[in-house]
């Protein structure tokens, strides 16, 4: 364990109280407005609100982990335990709104009454999580590995952490990350910031605290598996919470873990049974702090859990979402939302729970479980104030003396005294965030949009409604020599070499005009290198105004030497750089390690009406070039006018597992003679347990025959 600690630095921040109250009427700094996730606020709205802008993005998120199959599993119906990057969240002050995009990999800042884009800053990979704002300063992580700290006046990089010891990539769902992706928020408090990095416990997982303002590394946990011979569960994603003591970082799907905030050490890390202490299916991202317990969420209820110790016995409120005011409570349970006598409830949950674990004995008799039933809805009924039947159950929050829900397709407004509905409103997809400072409400949804809204009476009624961004451009290139070159390229690129899905590495990507032309010709998810920071630059800024950035075309600074990027993962590898050169600016024997075998196509070649220096490379050059990859395997090396095509065949001593064991004899023998000691993670993404067959209903292991994988799904 790597364990820097200032002591001095901690005894000085802890006689400051973690601010785990209600967010300021004119700021929502963090998630759900403070490090106590309790989605409070004292801001004032009034309703009917005006919508006043909206803000698309250049496609849906692509959520990190695929989620749970729709039908239930023994019984039980099965929600998505890590939803944290399902909507783009926003956090305000200052006047402004701050949010970050999984889609096109940006931090963006905007002015909140209009809309209007006051600066943005890329990263190198998708950002999941809502920014924290404290000091004048915003705080993210991203999927790149790193955390980066921006001035919050005008973007300005004020520090960045690589919170690993080194930079490795994988591809995950079709992205490629950090082998350690910041995916828990940034939470500051008392000048220290904390986070968490990786997502595998047995290849290390991190947890930091850093100096807010330098980015000093303060303490940093780094054995958190290897303390117990990697049986250690946590996996550090979601809203950090912290109260004057402790950290507690969600995981996953298990319960949140808590840290001592002085030094990092583990505190607890309890486990309960779902079918007994928890009371049902419990554990992953969404947990809040309330009564000096930690609320963390299952599928359908809340488990209260000591924030000290860990123990249970406190509470089990049923709910999806859950807020706090003072000694109120109001949930969501996707048929109703209501209004909590939250000292009332909760007593009444810790009896309703012991007739739950009472009732397991007593399922051969019909008259006993009636008598139950009745005893258990009766405390359910308990501390009730106010109830409205309703499905929005994806988002909840408080602002004053208004409830605000998101559900469908829709955002609600209620009476926090009476539950009466004063207001509702469409917008598109699921409304699963919601934030709130004085004169206005704003909604993101699952669909990339976000919302302003503002009180009626502080806003004309004949204000037109903004769109952001302007619409995207079909030109971001201008139209020169050059393009009909780029155009020519790209399509004879994708006929010789059959590659029209899947991943593409381009080596030296210059301005990103091969990459657009590829991109608009093919189903390519491509990825460019490009040491020269300018290019880089400029490519990365025409690409987002064609709306591609991210979702389709990723640019990374750097050279085939050192860029960190996963093994194996292209189909197709091609140059801008030769194009225009004749050079490729890579040695080829550092491509191999990114050509996927069994089918993976590197493609060189010059077009007639390339540039002169171009075509002073001829097609025995360009042959030469593919046979420096120094392959094993015998690539086939093909060549008509001035292209030249390898494709990687299978690799040497790779074997297959083409039946149930192993191959026809059922003989549960492979012939791989590669596999070796020392494994780490690949990749991993679909078709994940949304389409798959539950392991406990026997599915058919899965098959692998020259490259490819066969997986048993439901009905596919």
């Amino acid at each position: 364990m790597c364990m820097v600690i200032r002591r001095a630095v901690f005894l000085a921040s802890l006689l400051l109280v973690c601010r785990a109250g209600l967010a300021q009427s004119d700021a929502w700094p963090t998630y759900l407005a403070d490090n106590a996730r309790a989605g409070g606020s004292d801001a004032k709205l009034s309703t009917p609100l005006q919508l006043r802008w909206v803000y698309t993005s250049p496609a849906p998120p692509e959520m990190a982990w695929s989620g749970p199959r729709e039908t239930p599993i023994e019984g039980k119906e099965m929600r998505h335990r890590v939803a944290i990057d399902d909507a783009i969240h926003v956090a305000i002050a200052d006047g402004r709104a701050f949010f970050g995009s999984s889609v096109d990999h940006k931090l963006y800042c905007v002015d909140l009454e209009s809309g209007k884009l006051h600066w943005t800053f890329f990263t190198d990979g998708p950002i999941r999580l809502a920014p924290t704002y404290a000091g004048g300063k915003v705080y993210i992580g991203s999927d790149d590995g790193n955390v980066y700290c921006l001035n919050a006046s005008d973007g300005k990089l004020a520090w960045k952490l690589r919170v690993a010891a080194s930079d490795e990539r994988l591809l995950a769902r079709g992205r490629m990350i950090s082998r350690w992706p910041v995916r828990t928020s940034v939470l500051v408090d008392s000048g220290i910031a904390y986070f968490g990095a990786g997502v595998f416990p047995h290849e290390t997982v991190y947890l930091c605290a850093a100096d807010a303002d330098t980015g000093k590394i303060i303490w940093r946990n780094d054995a958190i598996s290897q303390q117990d011979a990697g049986r250690n569960d946590l996996s550090p994603q979601g809203y950090l919470l912290c109260n004057d003591t402790t950290v507690f970082v969600p995981s996953g799907r298990s319960l949140p873990f808590a840290f001592d905030r002085t030094t990092g050490e583990i505190v607890h890390n309890r486990k309960h049974a779902w079918r007994s202490h928890a009371g049902g299916v419990i554990g992953g991202a969404k947990a809040l702090l309330a009564d000096g317990q930690v609320y963390t969420a299952g599928p359908h209820h809340f488990l209260a859990m000591d924030q000290k110790t860990g123990d249970v016995g406190f509470a089990w409120i049923a709910g999806r979402q859950m807020a706090f005011a003072g000694d109120r409570a109001y949930i969501a349970t996707g048929e109703f939302i209501a209004g909590l006598d939250r000292p009332k409830h909760t007593k009444a949950s810790v009896l309703r729970q012991k007739l739950n674990l009472e009732r397991s004995k007593h399922l051969r008799d019909p008259k006993r479980l009636a008598e139950i039933d009745e005893q258990m809805a009766e405390h359910a009924r308990t501390g009730l104030l106010w109830h409205l039947k309703h499905t929005a159950d994806a988002a909840l929050i408080r602002a004053g003396n208004l409830i605000f829900a998101g559900g469908e397709n829709e955002v609600i407004a209620l009476d926090a005294e009476s539950g009466k509905q004063l207001w509702i409103t469409s917008v598109e997809g699921r409304a699963r965030g919601l934030a709130v400072v004085d004169g206005s409400l704003v909604v993101s949804t699952d669909l990339g949009k976000i919302y302003r809204f503002a009180s009626a009476d502080a806003t004309p009624a004949d204000t037109a409604v903004a769109k952001y961004p302007q619409a995207f451009t079909d030109s971001p290139f201008p139209e020169d020599e050059l393009t009909p070159l780029y155009k020519k390229a790209a399509k004879e690129t994708l006929a010789r070499s059959k590659q029209t899905d899947g991943f593409c590495l381009i080596v030296g990507s210059e301005q990103g005009r091969l990459a657009y032309e590829l991109a608009k010709q093919s189903s390519l998810r491509i990825y460019g290198i490009e040491s020269d920071a300018g290019k880089a630059i400029a490519a990365r800024d025409a690409l987002d105004r064609a709306g591609l950035y991210g979702s389709r075309v990723t640019i990374v600074r750097g050279t085939a030497e050192t860029v960190a990027f996963s093994r194996y993962f292209a189909d197709l590898i091609v140059s801008d750089t030769l194009l225009l050169t004749g050079k490729l600016p890579a040695e080829a024997a550092d491509l191999a390690d990114f050509l996927k075998p069994c089918g993976g196509t590197v493609c060189l070649g010059i077009p007639d009406d390339a540039p002169a220096v171009a075509q002073e490379t001829d097609t025995a050059s360009l042959k030469e070039t593919l046979g420096r990859m120094y392959l094993n395997e015998s690539p086939d090396i093909a060549s008509a006018g001035r292209w030249a095509t390898l494709v990687r065949g299978k690799l040497p001593g790779a074997g297959d597992w083409s039946h149930q064991y192993g191959n026809v004899a059922n003989t549960s023998l492979s012939n791989d003679h590669r596999l070796k000691g020392g494994l780490g993670v690949l990749w991993y993404g679909d078709p994940g347990p949304s389409q798959m067959i539950n392991r406990h209903e026997a599915a058919a292991a899965p098959l692998s025959t020259d490259g490819r994988m066969f997986i048993q799904g439901t009905d596919s």
